[in-house]
């Protein structure tokens, strides 16, 4: 959960033993989860989103270096990642390409004589689909940031963690993510204008019932460079730029890039596959303008009926949906209580989330996770649940 002040001190502790340097020298980065309540596989496309900061994340504690070499140790992975800030290759291991992407996409803002980091990691591990990988990767832009006195505005802390997640990473996500880690604001919904990007926070509207945030591990992790995300990523690019062809209009690079009213009347004339990512994108646009105007009247029927819309539309027209993510929404959709669910991510794994009336949270976590344990007997095991808190985003203590 959000990191308590001992919590915090532990880390800082940590790290000043296993670095030897000394506690006064140490600082710590808080980087939120994130949740999509609407938005699905529309912000790559220059699609507006809907995102919130939730109280699971990374906790960074670091020190500046005595000359240009990253350091770290991470409490989830064996070993230690050391790099110079000069050398621009690859990792070798998944966890310390996050940390090297950082530092690739902040090398040519870095002062002349580089200070790397110190720095020891932990993170909340409740399965995937919260985006871990945008919350580590503003965690580290932070903490190089601040080490080497280089100013970044949030936009571009931002925009930073989005093109290293798709240069180094290999994923080709979008703007919602990085974006929700950075702008969050508790208790409020981030509005996000993925074209610029530019986002506002929304109050939830007076008189709205108390709501809390259940996330659920469906016990099956995934890697989305390793999925069809990507691929569904290609395919709204090509119906866009087929469109843009069929009308003479100059090449496009996303669905959002299209009039709408224009990309409403041929989307049908597409392939099968582009057809439904097209009417996926036309569609979660419109569930998000929706979406966006029930929350600041505090209309939370409306907008949860919008998040069961959402993951139906995600399953039917964008396909995605593992077998037992699809199994999960199912009961959440059928428990009481539940006011909407969604796949959060890309929906090939990982977690779901529900918003749910906050006088039912604690009996709806105990009887979806029953009867998803009872219906995935082979997952049971690893299946989990968490009522959640909404948080703040990504800043250093």
């Amino acid at each position: 959960m959000e990191p308590d002040a001992e919590r915090v001190e532990r880390r800082r502790a940590a790290l000043a033993r296993w670095a030897q340097v000394p506690a006064a020298d140490v600082r710590a980065v808080v980087s939120p989860y994130r949740v999509c309540p609407l938005g699905a596989h529309i912000d790559h496309q220059n699609g507006p989103v809907l995102g919130m900061g939730i109280g699971l994340g990374t906790l960074l504690a670091f020190a500046p270096a005595p000359d240009a070499v990253v350091r770290l140790e991470s409490e989830g992975f064996p070993g230690e990642v050391r790099f110079d800030l000069e050398d621009g290759s690859r990792a070798g291991r998944e966890w310390e390409q996050y940390a090297r992407g950082a530092a690739a996409v902040l090398r040519d803002r870095f002062p002349q004589r580089p200070r790397g980091i110190l720095g020891s990691i932990e993170a909340d591990l409740p399965g995937g689909g919260l985006s871990s990988s945008a919350s580590v990767l503003v965690a580290y832009l932070l903490a190089l940031a601040a080490t080497n006195g280089v100013e970044l505005a949030p936009e571009e802390i931002a925009g930073l963690a989005r093109r290293a997640e798709n240069e180094f990473v290999g994923v080709d996500s979008g703007i919602l993510d990085p974006a929700s880690v950075v702008g969050s604001r508790r208790g409020q919904l981030l509005e996000i204008e993925t074209r610029g990007p530019r986002w506002r926070a929304l109050a939830l509207g007076a008189g709205a019932p108390d709501m809390r945030v259940l996330i659920v591990f469906c016990g099956r992790g995934r890697s989305l460079s390793k999925t069809p995300f990507n691929e569904r990523v290609a395919e709204c690019r090509t119906a866009a730029a087929r469109i843009a062809e069929w009308e003479g209009l100059a090449p496009v690079a996303s669905l959002g890039d299209l009039p709408e009213k224009l990309l409403e009347e041929r989307f049908e004339a597409l392939p099968p596959s582009e057809r439904g990512r097209a009417r996926h994108f036309l569609d979660e646009r419109r569930r998000v303008r929706r979406g966006a105007a029930a929350w600041e009247r505090g209309d939370l029927v409306a907008f949860g009926r919008l998040m069961f819309e959402s993951c139906a539309s995600s399953v039917e027209n964008y396909q995605t949906g593992s077998e037992e993510q699809i199994v999960l929404q199912q009961i959440l959709t059928g428990t009481p209580g539940v006011l909407g669910a969604r796949f959060s991510g890309a929906g090939y794994g990982g977690c779901s989330v529900a918003f749910v009336a906050a006088e039912r949270a604690g009996v709806v976590r105990e009887r979806v996770l029953a009867e998803y344990r009872e219906a995935v007997p082979e997952l049971a095991a690893r299946a989990r649940a968490f009522l959640v808190e909404s948080a703040d985003g990504a800043r250093i203590l």
